[in-house]
């Protein structure tokens, strides 16, 4: 039987990404804004804010996310989680960008990990608030992460998206009856 590790988050990140603080400049038309309220259930929603294309290297400063990292929200909601598919998008505030250690922590496997009852429970567990509640950097930084050698997360990870691909794809299909209907 395989083992499997437990460490901190901290210790298996490549990256961290956090741009609580600080609140763009929003237009109709630019860089898409990855929004907490547009991250949810394991997907990223159509964008519907923007930055400017000229405010982008001076807004990103604390980092650029790549396609494959994983977003998840600090706040209002949190524990909502996805993966970047488009390479040119910016960070709003209430997420946070985790890029994994390469040959350690693959980011589909972050994303499922977080996406699990195990993960919510630990993210909740270090939440602080009464009535909005969040997590800080500091807490999400001490979260442990369970997770076997990684070519055991990328075949676990390789099956979760499958599968998430087929029940997409039937949540597609129940849309356009719905238009014909």
């Amino acid at each position: 039987m395989e083992q499997w590790r437990q460490d901190r988050l901290i210790d298996i990140l490549d990256t961290l990404i956090d741009y609580r603080g600080k609140t763009p400049n929003k237009v109709d038309c630019g860089i898409p804004l990855i929004t907490a309220k547009i991250v949810k259930n394991g997907r990223i929603d159509t964008p519907t804010e923007f930055l400017p294309t000229e405010d982008y290297n001076g807004w990103m400063v604390r980092g650029f996310p790549q396609v494959g990292d994983v977003v998840l929200t600090t706040e209002a909601p949190l524990g909502e989680v996805a993966q970047l598919t488009d390479e040119k998008i910016a960070l709003a505030q209430r997420i946070v960008c985790l890029r994994g250690k390469e040959g350690v922590l693959d980011n589909t496997y972050l994303k499922y990990f977080f996406l699990s009852n195990i993960g919510q429970n630990r993210l909740k567990a270090r939440e602080t608030g009464t009535t909005v509640t969040g997590i800080k950097q500091s807490e999400l930084k001490e979260i442990l992460i369970d997770y076997p050698k990684i070519d055991t997360q990328k075949a676990i990870a390789s099956v979760l998206s499958s599968l998430d691909s087929k029940i997409e794809l039937n949540r597609r299909i129940n849309d356009n009856l719905k238009l014909i209907a």
